[in-house]
């Protein structure tokens, strides 16, 4: 089932609304996030409800590093990303013996921590690729946060706050300053995300050029009829609707990972958020259900050491 976003106007004049959303958590928590521009981030949005970020300029803090993978080669380090609010924990996983050939910026599905991807950071270091997973707010892992709540979301942006969903696609585009801080300007640093994570990480590909490409697995857009709910709605959602943005990652490369099998996010919906996507973009039909696996992994090892 593709992720489906309805709206309607409830008591107290607040449009509320709720979600069908693969890929997606939900509770009726009300979502803290952060004030609009700040010290930490600069955003505006369009008269067509396009997001676009002006700077993103978090401070950073060095936690435990320890050394891992084969013959210790490998150096994983906590490193902390502060906006001025909220300190989002994210794991480093970077080559001791060589430089690495390219970094990847990763955001887990919904409900998935960081830590859990521990292995995988390694694995990625050890084939050259400084690796770094954000952990998502509201997934349940060491950064705070709420489970994504549309309704909790468009009421945060309704009173001039920044909603959450931004927060984490300027989390993104702060880890990946951290990566060219370390290695350059010139550096190639790559996004990429899982299921719901993928969303977050095609609009952060789309509006910071920054990033040398964009890896989606085994997710999609929001399926959101407008023109139902009101203008103020429609835009809101637009700006978080990665549907809105991934034409707008060219000219860096997209590629879309989707599993035949997938039993959460269906397989033609990746190929509709696929065609929805501008050259240069490539399509890679893997064996499994939903989410990143090793067969994924081994594809972008292999792509990124001969680019």
């Amino acid at each position: 089932m593709k992720p489906a976003v309805a709206y309607s106007i409830l008591v107290l004049a607040l449009i509320a609304g709720f979600v069908l959303c693969s890929g997606c958590t939900s509770d009726g928590t009300p979502t803290e996030a952060p004030g609009g521009t700040s010290a930490a981030v600069s955003y505006s949005l369009s008269d067509n409800g396009i997001l676009s970020v002006e700077s993103v300029d978090y401070s950073y803090s060095l936690g435990n590093v320890t050394n891992e993978g084969e013959n210790d080669s490998v150096k994983v380090s906590e490193v902390r990303m502060i906006d001025g609010e909220t300190e989002v924990y994210t794991l480093l996983a970077e080559p001791q013996n060589q430089n690495p050939l390219a970094g990847i910026v990763f955001a887990p599905g919904a409900g998935v921590s960081a830590d859990s991807h521990l292995n995988r950071s390694v694995e990625y270091a050890e084939s050259g690729i400084a690796f770094m997973v954000v952990d998502v707010r509201g997934n349940g892992g060491k950064t705070p946060g709420v489970a994504l709540n549309f309704q909790n979301e468009y009421a945060t942006a309704a009173t001039g706050k920044t909603p959450q969903y931004y927060s984490i696609i300027f989390d993104l585009i702060a880890a990946k300053n951290y990566l060219k801080e370390i290695y350059g300007e010139n550096f190639p640093v790559y996004v990429m995300g899982s299921s719901n994570g993928g969303r977050y990480a095609a609009i952060a590909a789309a509006i910071d050029p920054g990033f040398a490409g964009y890896f989606g697995v085994s997710t999609s857009g929001y399926e959101y009829e407008e023109g139902v709910n009101g203008a103020d709605v429609d835009l809101f959602i637009r700006s978080i609707n990665p549907d809105t943005y991934i034409a707008d990652i060219s000219p860096a490369e997209t590629v879309i990972f989707h599993a035949p099998d997938d039993d959460i996010i269906e397989y033609q919906y990746g190929l509709d958020f696929f065609n929805k996507a501008s050259e240069p973009k490539d399509f890679v039909a893997f064996n499994g259900t939903h989410g990143i696996n090793d067969e994924v992994d081994a594809y972008i090892e292999t792509l990124l050491a001969g680019s």
